[in-house]
């Protein structure tokens, strides 16, 4: 799991159909310090995240498919939760300065 920040929404008209009626977000994966780590994503929203959420994604193999019922479905990427604030104390952050914090 990771957190991110929505910074927008995926259209498609064609998909496959584990996607239909569902909200494809954009998710921008952010580490600890709330700074970029690397490319964006998509991701299958399961809370009604919105443009500028912060949320945690994740999905270990089967968690998505389990989710929405749906036997082999494409999903890599699930928006579980919209995080309201999370702070992380000093101490825990010098422990792994020399980490990307990814």
């Amino acid at each position: 799991m990771y957190i991110a920040k929505v910074i927008g929404k995926i259209v498609s008209l064609t998909k496959h159909s584990a996607y239909r009626g569902r909200t494809l977000l954009l998710v921008q994966p952010l580490n600890l310090l709330d700074e970029v780590v690397r490319y964006p994503t998509i991701a299958v929203d399961y809370v009604g995240a919105g443009e500028g959420d912060t949320v945690i994604v994740g999905a270990g193999p089967g968690v998505a498919q389990e989710v929405f019922g749906l036997d082999n479905a494409p999903i890599r990427e699930l928006v579980m939760g919209v995080v309201d604030h999370f702070h992380v104390e000093s101490e825990v952050l010098d422990q792994y300065e020399d980490l990307p914090l990814a």
